[in-house]
C-alpha cells in the first residue's frame, strides 16, 4: 500500500492555490491522475519523486516512510525507487539515445535496453543525440528511460501526447506490462481515449 498524504502552496500566474493531496493506493495498481490543467499534477509528481519538498507532507510505500515532513525525513531521488517521465522529456543533450536510457539504470541491462529500443522504433538511432530527433522520438526515449528502471512506482506525465496512434498502443502496452510485473504506475493525460480499455483506479486534483 502507498500512502500519500500532501499538502503544498503553488503559486501560478493565476494566483496561489494548494495543492493537497489524501490517497491510499493498492501496490502494482495504475492510477489516472486527472485534474484541470495547472492544477499541480505535475508539481505532485515532483514531490512524490523527492525533486520538490511539500510544505506539509508524509509518504509511505509498503511501510517505508521517504516523506515524513514534521520527522525531518525527506528520502532523496535515488533513495526512492519512482522513476519519473517528466512532460518536457528532460533528456540529456550530451548523451545518445542509448546512454540517456542506460543513465536510468542503477545495473546495466543491455537485454532491457536493446529490448526497449526494438519496441519503440529507435533501435537505428541508438547513438544519436536527442537534438537530432523529432518530439515523437524524444518522447519515446524518455518513456524508455522511465520503464527500463524496473521502478517501483513509475510517474507518467503525459507519456504518449506526441506520437501516431499505433506507437500509443505500443508504448501503452509496454506501460500496461511495467504494471504487469509489479510498478505501481501513475499517468497524466489530457486523453482520455489513451486509457480506453486500460483498467485504471482515478485520482482527481481539485
Amino acid at each position: 500500500m502507498i500512502e500519500i498524504h500532501i499538502k503544498h502552496q503553488i503559486f501560478t500566474s493565476s494566483g496561489n492555490r494548494i495543492l493537497e493531496v489524501n490517497e491510499q493506493i493498492e501496490a502494482g495498481s495504475m492510477v489516472h491522475v486527472s485534474g484541470d490543467s495547472g492544477i499541480g499534477k505535475t508539481v505532485f509528481f515532483k514531490i512524490m519523486a523527492g525533486l520538490l519538498a511539500p510544505d506539509f507532507g508524509v509518504i509511505k510505500m509498503n511501510d517505508r516512510t521517504i516523506l515524513d515532513t514534521s520527522s525531518r525525513i525527506f528520502l532523496p531521488p535515488q533513495k526512492r525507487n519512482i522513476s519519473l517521465m517528466f512532460q518536457n522529456y528532460a533528456l540529456f543533450p550530451h548523451m545518445t539515445v542509448r546512454q540517456n536510457i542506460a543513465f536510468a539504470q542503477k545495473e546495466t541491462d543491455p537485454k532491457k535496453i536493446d529490448y526497449l529500443l526494438d519496441t519503440f522504433n529507435l533501435g537505428n538511432f541508438e547513438h544519436v543525440f536527442p537534438s537530432k530527433l523529432s518530439g515523437g522520438q524524444q518522447q519515446r526515449i524518455a518513456l524508455a528511460r522511465a520503464l527500463v528502471q524496473n521502478a517501483e512506482i513509475v510517474l507518467l506525465d503525459e507519456p504518449l501526447s506526441a506520437v501516431d496512434p499505433l506507437m500509443r498502443k505500443v508504448m501503452m502496452d509496454e506501460i500496461v506490462s511495467s504494471k504487469d510485473e509489479g510498478s505501481t504506475v501513475l499517468i497524466t493525460s489530457h486523453n482520455e481515449e489513451e486509457l480506453n480499455g486500460v483498467l485504471c483506479e482515478k485520482l482527481i486534483i481539485e
